[in-house]
């Protein structure tokens, strides 16, 4: 339990998310109860709906959050190209932030229908907001005509590289993309870019 003390409202509120993220990595959502999380928050039940409103809405403000969504709009804004170096600048933040978030990825993946049922009143997903930031980068470089295809497509692909290697880390430890996370990466980039087909 986090020990109680005089906080800010912003210092409940990043009590409240992290202890949601904890208690729901082992209970799971439809495991997890206010009253644990308000317990290892270090606050009463009535602060965490003062602060969230519902179960629900918590699970999307942790969503929200954790995501990463504002470490990537942060890097997307300052990219510059070359195309190669902007699509790896943004595959480390999205390797990075998927590899702390297993635990919020496993939730997503076991209870989807859950959490579809959560997300049915927003029409903001975490996914959503990640591949929304993609496809404004990728836009640019299909108008300039460095890419083509459609580049909502073309992140989906970009962003299913990076998902794949997060999740198969586990399942082929033994491989040699699961050693350095910068090689991989340059992998991933150069296979989005260029395909494995010989064109000599």
């Amino acid at each position: 339990m986090i020990a109680a003390k005089t906080a800010s409202p912003e210092e409940t509120r990043e009590r409240i998310l992290t202890a949601a993220r904890e208690v729901i990595a082992r209970k799971g959502k439809r495991g997890a109860t206010t009253r644990e999380i308000a317990e290892v928050a270090g606050v009463n039940e009535a602060t965490l709906f003062r602060h969230f409103g519902s179960k629900d809405a918590l699970i999307i403000e942790v969503a929200k959050h954790f995501c990463g969504v504002i470490a990537l709009r942060d890097v997307a804004a300052q990219l510059r190209g070359p195309l190669t170096e902007d699509l790896l600048a943004m595959g480390r933040v999205m390797l990075e932030r998927m590899e702390s978030q297993q635990d919020m990825i496993r939730w997503s993946l076991v209870e989807i229908e859950y959490e579809n049922d959560i997300f049915a009143s927003t029409a903001w997903r975490p996914q959503l907001a990640i591949h929304g930031v993609i496809v404004e980068v990728l836009e640019r470089y299909t108008a300039s005509g460095e890419l083509r295809g459609d580049p909502k497509q073309l992140a989906k692909l970009f962003m299913g590289l990076i998902f794949m290697h997060v999740l198969a880390r586990h399942k082929f430890p033994d491989s040699d993309l699961h050693g350095d996370a910068e090689s991989a990466l340059q992998y991933y980039v150069d296979f989005f870019l260029n395909g494995v087909r010989n064109r000599s």
